[in-house]
């Protein structure tokens, strides 16, 4: 039986740094699946022995892009990234200012 799971949260709402639990409901699968996935070998968890890793890291992994092998790759994921976040303040802001000026 395959019980598909919906995600609960997506990357824009999930804090800086990420737990297999908190990736399970990013990703819409089980969270004993995404401990397995923390176990990876080359899963980005950030240094100390614990089940935490970066969001970016992660993002990029599930990416398959490569921070330390794919550079290019890297950097044009988290300009795109920022500029979308820009463009969505700046709609933001600007739908804002229409409402005040009505």
């Amino acid at each position: 039986m395959n019980n598909k799971i919906t995600p609960t949260m997506t990357w824009e709402e999930a804090p800086e740094t990420l737990t297999p639990e908190i990736y399970a409901k990013i990703r819409g699968i089980a969270p004993n699946k995404a401990r397995e996935k923390f176990k990876e070998k080359g899963f980005p968890l950030v240094s100390g022995g614990k089940q935490i890793a970066d969001k970016t890291a992660v993002r990029l992994y599930d990416m398959g892009i490569n921070p330390k092998t794919q550079t290019k790759e890297s950097i044009s994921f988290l300009i795109l990234s920022e500029l979308k976040n820009i463009n969505s303040q700046l709609n933001t802001n600007k739908n804002k200012e229409m409402i005040t000026n009505d």
